[in-house]
């Protein structure tokens, strides 16, 4: 299938879902705060605005900036809000209003009863949307936290016992990810003293890295050996090559199917995310080709932005696989989607001798709302067994 195609497809499908969510939404706050003919003619234009306000930004980014930025702002709101009051309806429509017309329709409780619970509950359901969005905008705007997680890794030599690797991953330089933000990434890693900084994809969403500004940014974090980089879905949608070459001449050194030697004891290596290599089923090749040649014996750290192939990674003998892409799922219902698709959506896991760890992320993408899944900066230290 050509990748156009594709595109098209996914964009189409992306429009329906959109689409269907704010049709819903809008019969369930109409219907919770009682509207009338005005009121919902004002609600539906307000709710069609609010769900074209982040493509129109996008769209206008290029030529007014200073409306675009407003307009890219608003709308990744509201996508946030949208995706907390769609969860909560569906909540509550599974947990109350469906048992509840059951209720009246076999005639345990009286219509009038049954429309006043309708009302309140959908009331309840939109506090707890408002609720979870102004707390979803508290935490992305605190910042990452550090998180610390020791892993033990067999043939590590005593020499690198304690080792520090500080990983980053999924930042989405651009849109409402800028210099502020960044400066709270900086300063966050900064402090965790790194032996390495690695970063496990989606860097930047500016089209060949922009002007190279947010990535010198990154490239700014102290470490002892550098700062080595896996590309991202999110490398390929802004230019492919050029965003790599962005990263590279930012002063950071992108591994594709390749590996290092970290002072003789340790082999990293990296792969490119599936959307370079044309799918998933390319990743346990990448990743056979990633540590091909490596001295034996050597421990294997390997980063991959997706949690993919775990299986693969294990039967080649590597120790510890770094990944990204979920953001530990955002927000809701993210949190339960991501499942679907990954095995493993946050945090430190085992595949067989493998260990993965799978980071929320230092950033997030579209809405700055993040709720049940903190950003992070992880500071992982290797202990030797």
């Amino acid at each position: 299938m050509p990748r156009w195609f594709g595109a098209v497809i996914f964009f189409s499908v992306a429009a329906a879902i959109w689409t269907l969510v704010h049709v819903y939404l809008y019969t369930r706050v109409a219907t919770a705060l009682d509207l009338g003919t005005a009121g919902r003619t004002a609600f539906k234009v307000a709710v069609a605005g609010l769900a074209l306000a982040y493509l129109l930004g996008r769209l206008l980014d290029t030529r007014w900036d200073d409306a675009a930025m407003v307009l890219t702002w608003v709308g990744a709101i509201w996508m946030g809000f949208a995706a907390l009051a769609a969860t909560a309806f569906a909540v509550r429509d599974l947990g109350i209003a469906l048992p509840v017309m059951g209720l009246v329709k076999w005639g345990g409780l009286d219509p009038e009863v049954a429309a006043g619970i309708g009302r309140w509950s959908a009331r309840v359901a939109l506090a707890v949307a408002a609720g979870g969005l102004a707390w979803g905008l508290f935490v992305v705007q605190r910042g990452p936290q550090a998180k610390d997680v020791e892993v033990t890794l067999k043939g590590l030599p005593r020499a690198l016992d304690g080792f520090r690797i500080v990983q980053l991953s999924d930042i989405h330089i651009g849109e409402t990810v800028g210099e502020a933000y960044l400066d709270k990434v900086v300063g966050v890693a900064n402090g965790l003293d790194a032996d390495l900084v690695v970063i496990t994809g989606d860097l930047s969403d500016e089209h060949d890295g922009g002007d190279g500004s947010g990535l010198r940014q990154l490239a700014s974090i102290r470490s002892r050996h550098g700062i080595l980089v896996s590309t991202g879905n999110h490398e390929v949608y802004a230019g492919g090559q050029g965003a790599v070459d962005a990263i590279e001449r930012a002063g950071m050194k992108v591994l594709r199917q390749s590996h290092v030697v970290i002072d003789g004891g340790l082999v990293l290596a990296g792969v490119d995310d599936p959307t370079f290599l044309g799918g998933r089923d390319k990743v346990a090749e990448a990743m056979a080709t990633a540590v091909a040649g490596r001295p034996e014996g050597l421990p294997v750290v390997l980063l991959s932005h997706q949690p993919l192939a775990m299986d693969a990674a294990a039967e080649l003998g590597i120790g510890l696989v770094l990944c990204g892409h979920t953001h530990g799922g955002q927000l809701p219902p993210f949190q339960v989607l991501n499942r679907l698709a990954y095995r493993f959506i946050s945090g430190l896991h085992r595949v067989g001798d493998t260990q993965v760890y799978v980071s929320n992320g230092a950033g997030y993408w579209g809405p700055p709302v993040r709720v049940f899944a903190e950003p992070e900066v992880a500071r992982v230290t290797l202990r030797a067994e």
